[in-house]
């Protein structure tokens, strides 16, 4: 079972990308959608994949456009500092601790950061998550909770 959902949201994500019904493409995505999925079946989740319920699956949903236009502005903090003659880029590590019950949610955590561009997941131990932020400010909706919130009403509840 694990399988075919596995290879059913790679065939999905696939002609998401895509956008095209052509046989051709079509018979690529879904070859590289069912070679993904047994390995994933393996390797990934050798005991149980994590299960969403319909109430998380729909609370993902709602959480893509967040993260997207999270994503785009700082993109967009990220290319005005980057044109700027002396880039004040300020690195620094930061360690946020979390109190994640899931690991799916550690994943989706991690993730998101590193998605985010001027930051980026450095090393997680259990809910010690170390993060490197191009400046100060990119750390702001870690530090404040807010994506953490985000996160723990999607997996969480």
């Amino acid at each position: 079972m694990k399988i075919a959902v596995t290879t059913g949201a790679l065939f999905g994500f696939w002609l998401a990308l895509t956008a095209s019904l052509r046989p051709l493409d079509l018979a690529i995505g879904l070859a590289l959608s069912v070679l993904l999925g047994l390995w994933a079946a393996r390797f990934l989740w050798p005991d149980d994949a994590p299960v969403l319920t319909a109430r998380q699956a729909a609370r993902v949903l709602l959480y893509i456009p967040h993260l997207l236009v999270a994503i785009v502005v700082a993109a967009v903090q990220v290319a005005e500092i980057v044109v700027q003659p002396h880039m004040p880029i300020q690195p620094v590590l930061i360690r946020h601790r979390t109190q994640f019950k899931r690991d799916v949610s550690r994943v989706a955590f991690a993730n998101s950061i590193t998605l985010t561009p001027g930051t980026l997941t450095v090393d997680i131990e259990e809910n010690t998550f170390v993060i490197h932020c191009i400046a100060e400010g990119f750390a702001d909706d870690i530090t404040n909770g807010d994506l953490e919130r985000r996160i723990t009403r999607v997996f969480e509840e």
